[in-house]
């Protein structure tokens, strides 16, 4: 009778578990999975059908995303406590994970609702709706108070974007204007008002100083009430109708502006020639503001 605890060569084992054969040697160079015997003449690994339960756990780890160093320190105190712990860790891991690609999935959508509708555009299609928006960070440069043009835009986001690589850092796409809330407040909306680019918290915390005018502005987290429009950021009747929104639906304004360009004119070929934007305000209902003076 063949003893069950036999030798295996490297293909027979590898072919068992559904892997290659360089996948084993390099588990066997990392010290994750070793062979039981090596033909010191040949070179020929060789296993043992002992060592099955073992392959087989380790292909699982694999399979669910496991870490091959978190696999090697786990073979090193393996035991029913600590495998547990360890699916439990990587559940909540592929949680995580889950939720990133259901808002990257939510973004795409945004996206491509926004490409579809560019040429189809028109002003009463597109109604006020509320989202909600995790803390963002802006590097701001202001206009210049007396020339609201394209060129001025223009030149503030390039001025940003000089600003950033002084501070090693690379905007991304995310890009826009400021309109603060005092200004509006002021019924002088576009006092103060400039362009901006979204950055990343690590330039938040350890940045250099930044030189003046430019400065960092954060936006809040919490509900924005937005509307798209065709328009630029120093046309401020959108403005004024979301404003008007906002107070018609008992809403009152908490924050500063965010206008994000999402398209420029000349990305999506049109015979337009205005950016197609968003208009985002932080709001909150008026009876909260008044329960908080409780």
């Amino acid at each position: 009778m063949e003893s069950i605890n036999r030798k295996l060569s490297i293909s027979e084992m590898a072919q068992i578990h559904d892997i290659s054969r360089q996948t084993l040697i390099y588990y066997d160079k990392i010290g994750l999975f070793q062979p039981d015997f090596v033909d010191k003449e040949t070179g020929y690994r060789y296993y043992s059908t002992m060592q099955i339960p073992l392959l087989r756990e380790i292909c699982f780890l694999r399979s669910i995303g496991m870490p091959l160093d978190e696999i090697q320190q786990h073979n090193q105190i393996n035991n029913s406590t600590t495998t547990i712990t360890l699916l439990k860790s990587q559940n909540e891991k592929i949680k995580k994970k889950i939720a990133e690609l259901q808002f990257q999935q939510q973004q795409i959508e945004k996206r491509v609702k926004i490409y579809q509708d560019t040429n189809n555009y028109a002003h009463d299609q597109y109604k006020p709706y509320i989202e909600s928006f995790p803390e963002r960070r802006m590097l701001y440069y202001p206009w210049h108070t007396d020339t609201h043009t394209r060129t001025e835009l223009h030149y503030a986001l390039m001025r940003i974007w000089n600003i950033s690589e002084k501070l090693g850092y690379l905007p991304g796409r995310r890009w826009g204007a400021i309109i603060f809330k005092d200004s509006i407040m002021a019924k002088d909306p576009l006092h103060k008002a400039g362009g901006c680019v979204l950055i990343a918290d690590n330039l938040v915390q350890n940045h250099p100083p930044i030189e003046e005018p430019a400065k960092l502005v954060t936006l809040t987290a919490g509900d924005y009430v937005c509307i798209p429009k065709f328009g630029m950021p120093y046309d401020t009747s959108h403005i004024y109708k979301i404003l008007q929104w906002i107070e018609d639906n008992g809403y009152e304004v908490t924050g500063d502006i965010y206008d994000e360009c999402l398209l420029d004119a000349i990305f999506y070929g049109s015979d337009r020639e205005l950016d197609f934007c968003e208009i985002q305000v932080p709001i909150q209902k008026k009876e909260n503001a008044n329960e908080n003076l409780k």
